[in-house]
């Protein structure tokens, strides 16, 4: 009897593990359905951040050429920013979707590990912790950092502070020569190079733009491979003038470099919690 109640035990406790591993499987296929809407939903974003970008262009061109559309080209400005906010606002539906699915297979393969503890910090708190990096955190771990606020205030912040700024949904900003002198600036003068991905996910594209420059440079970068030896003067162009002449580059100054990535998007890719140092801002009050 006892031998029979052991085997029945056993026989249950398998069925409710092939339960389990079943449950779990089907929702891996799930959240993998959703990364790729999710996926879809930034690349539709990103192309409609560039036709806005676009219809700008040709309004700030008529405006300049004094032409009798500008009644025209106001229009289709409107229309790609209400394209831009629809697409927004599903991007933000398929984060969510995504994030819920995601916390449901973590609790149903009992991992409860966040994907990477990184750094909290307060919007008031950005410039010691980017800035001057108190505590050497940021140096300690090894990783540039990148900044999770939805609110979007990190990105304004970092904005103007004397930064150079890349845009990454202006695809003006993403150009390879462009890219190449943003890097080179920020290298000379000592200051920080600042990639805003706002709600896309445009790191690969980053990195592509990156790799069109020099190739290697998107890892050597990362890496800070690129500060040792003085690789960086490979970037060096005889176009490039005096004020870049391998003797401005000083170690003083090549010590405040840093480089970092924001983002409005509350769940990046897993991917850009590995090769990255997450800093999430939280809101007062809230803890979120």
């Amino acid at each position: 009897m006892l031998q029979n109640m052991e085997a029945e035990q056993q026989r249950r406790a398998q069925e409710a593990q092939r339960h389990k591993e079943a449950e779990a499987e089907c929702m891996t296929l799930k959240v993998q359905q959703l990364a790729r809407e999710q996926q879809q939903c930034h690349k539709e974003l990103q192309q409609a951040y560039c036709e806005l970008s676009r219809r700008i262009s040709e309004h700030d061109q008529c405006e300049w050429r004094r032409m009798d559309k500008m009644e025209l080209t106001l229009q289709a400005i409107k229309d790609a920013e209400d394209q831009v906010d629809r697409l927004q606002q599903e991007a933000r539906k398929a984060e969510e979707a995504l994030a819920l699915a995601r916390l449901v297979l973590r609790e149903q393969t009992q991992d409860g590990e966040e994907e990477a503890q990184g750094l909290k910090c307060q919007v008031t708190e950005l410039h010691d912790v980017l800035m001057k990096d108190v505590g050497n955190r940021i140096q300690a771990d090894g990783r540039w950092p990148l900044v999770i606020d939805p609110s979007g205030q990190a990105a304004t912040f970092l904005r103007y502070q004397d930064t150079n700024y890349v845009d990454t949904v202006n695809p003006e900003h993403l150009r390879p020569e462009r890219m190449r002198l943003a890097l080179l600036g920020a290298l000379r003068y000592g200051k920080p190079l600042v990639f805003d991905l706002h709600e896309v996910d445009l790191f690969p594209a980053v990195q592509r733009q990156l790799e069109a420059v020099q190739p290697g440079l998107a890892q050597a970068l990362l890496s800070r491979g690129l500060l040792e030896q003085e690789r960086y003067l490979s970037l060096l162009r005889p176009t490039d003038g005096p004020e870049y002449s391998p003797t401005q580059f000083q170690e003083a100054r090549l010590e405040h470099f840093r480089l970092f990535f924001v983002t409005k998007a509350q769940w990046p890719p897993a991917e850009q919690l590995q090769v990255l140092l997450p800093v999430r801002v939280q809101l007062p009050g809230t803890g979120l």
